[in-house]
């Protein structure tokens, strides 16, 4: 199927921007003021609104000059995102995320253009055990936070991934999707899993993951397409879901009644909002509902609605609302 040409033009313009970031940089030490000096600019804090008053902190680094790069479990069941760096407060409208849910990373765009200071990033091939790194994120809240340390190992998932960055420079709660950057002041890793307390165990992604996603999130809407397809999901001429007519995409209104408190269904509706493409919203006949962003995920739902002898219906599928026109499922 062909992607409607507004898709590639977006996929194209995130590639090039992300492989901006192998750029050639300085060949020397810089001292960990230079480092940070250097770096600071391009670090910032997450929030992300869960409602009843719960906000979820993290960190986030800028990885091209309209994207951020961050944990996904720092986002994860958001009805809202922002990224604070100072007196600066900006919105976050999409979330891209890793079409495998174990890499836990995400990249996310702001409602507005942005110019932001964007990293260097190393190659994975380049790392070390034993180099000297340096953590900057925000543990606790407290803003662009340093902390020093070596690589203290390479961990490979599996047999010909690519390692899994472990440190000894202290982080904490909050720290994670901030940067882990080299001498040179170069993005290592987005920090991942922190151990209690600060102790000088920490764990991060390489770098070279977010190169990486662009090329993953094409192949994943191919599969996805064909996926849709077979859960019933009518595509009009232009190869895009079909509108319904039922509501405009961001109507919270018009979502089908479930239950006596629509609350529930709705701030689940705004988390798929924030989602980035592919998604899908599904409701399904025992009065359930959710977001699926990835084929893994959505041939879960659609197993689980099988399993249980009920309709698996998609309300909306990437920016269309499509309820209503849907057919049975092959």
């Amino acid at each position: 199927m062909a992607l409607h040409s507004t898709r590639r033009r977006r996929t194209s313009l995130f590639i090039t921007g992300l492989w901006l970031g192998l750029a050639a940089c300085q060949a020397w030490a810089l001292t960990p003021e230079e480092v940070f000096r250097k770096v600071a600019p391009a670090v910032w804090t997450v929030k992300g609104e869960r409602g009843n008053n719960q906000t979820a902190i993290g960190s986030a680094v800028a990885v091209t000059p309209g994207a951020l790069a961050t944990a996904c479990h720092v986002v994860d069941g958001a009805v809202a995102v922002t990224v604070v760096q100072g007196p600066t407060t900006l919105r976050i409208a999409r979330i891209v995320r890793d079409p495998d849910p174990s890499r836990d990373l995400c990249v996310l765009t702001s409602e507005t253009p942005l110019q932001l200071p964007a990293v260097q990033i190393v190659p994975a091939a380049e790392l070390r055990v034993g180099q000297r790194v340096f953590a900057v994120g925000s543990p606790h809240g407290l803003e662009r936070t340093l902390s020093e340390g070596l690589i203290s190992a390479l961990r490979p998932r599996a047999p010909g991934q690519l390692p899994i960055v472990q440190t000894s420079a202290p982080v904490s709660s909050g720290s994670s999707g901030g940067g882990l950057f080299d001498t040179e002041g170069r993005l290592v890793g987005v920090t991942d899993s922190v151990a209690p307390g600060g102790a000088n165990l920490g764990f991060a992604y390489p770098a070279q993951w977010v190169m990486e996603l662009p090329q993953r999130v094409t192949t994943e809407l191919a599969t996805w397409s064909d996926l849709l397809k077979s859960a019933g999901v009518v595509f009009g001429p232009n190869g895009e879901p079909a509108p319904s007519g039922h509501a405009e995409l961001s109507d919270l209104q018009a979502l089908p009644s479930i239950g006596a408190d629509p609350t529930p269904v709705r701030n689940a509706y705004r988390q798929f909002l924030l989602q980035a493409r592919p998604r899908i919203f599904l409701i399904t006949g025992d009065q359930k509902f959710g977001t699926a962003t990835s084929s893994a995920a959505l041939t879960e739902h659609l197993k689980g609605c099988t399993e249980r002898k009920v309709t698996c219906a998609a309300y909306a599928v990437d920016d269309t609302v499509v309820w209503g026109k849907q057919k049975p499922a092959k």
